[in-house]
């Protein structure tokens, strides 16, 4: 299979994030009773599928503003970006940390399909969250078809993974403002 050009990965890579958000929220809507499906024993599934779809849109924000920034159009460049994107990566993880108090509680009130639901989304959007802001966890499977799981977690566990790109944007923006 023919390798992309960087113009079509940074399309393919923001039009999936977005896709992804639709789908999330498509399936949430048919999975939840609408009287349920924001009550707060519901809480437990639509809080880490808000945490993730932010995420996600996130992503997908920062590769439409690379893919502007190859085709030499209008984007937010590093000094703007990488200040913004900080303060995301704190929203999020304490978003994420937020999750923590509404899991213990949904003991209480929610089914155990929904605490595992919510569970797994919240574990989601931690991978994404890492996988963001901190060290590249997505690497395609031969061909272009699929991801691979081992490998990302590998070089994760034996220090060996990749910064992510907006972790290196950030890491640029700091070092030049110590410069300054």
């Amino acid at each position: 299979m023919k390798k992309r050009t960087l113009k079509q990965e940074l399309i393919y890579l923001a039009s999936r994030e977005s896709i992804s958000v639709v789908s999330f929220c498509i399936v949430y809507v048919l999975y939840t009773k609408p009287e349920t499906r924001f009550a707060t024993s519901s809480a437990v599934l639509y809080f880490p599928l808000l945490i993730l779809n932010l995420i996600l849109v996130q992503g997908s924000l920062y590769w439409l503003n690379c893919l502007r920034r190859i085709q030499k159009k209008k984007y937010l460049e590093t000094q703007l970006l990488a200040p913004l994107y900080k303060g995301l990566k704190v929203l999020d993880f304490m978003m994420l940390l937020a999750y923590i108090p509404i899991w213990i509680w949904s003991f209480r009130v929610s089914s155990s399909s929904n605490i595992i639901i919510g569970v797994l989304l919240w574990l989601f959007a931690i991978i994404e969250f890492v996988n963001y802001f901190y060290y590249r966890l997505s690497y395609y499977a031969m061909g272009g078809l699929g991801l691979q799981v081992m490998r990302p977690l590998k070089l994760l566990l034996t220090g060996k993974a990749a910064k992510s790109q907006i972790s290196k944007e950030i890491s640029l923006y700091e070092k030049n403002m110590e410069h300054k």
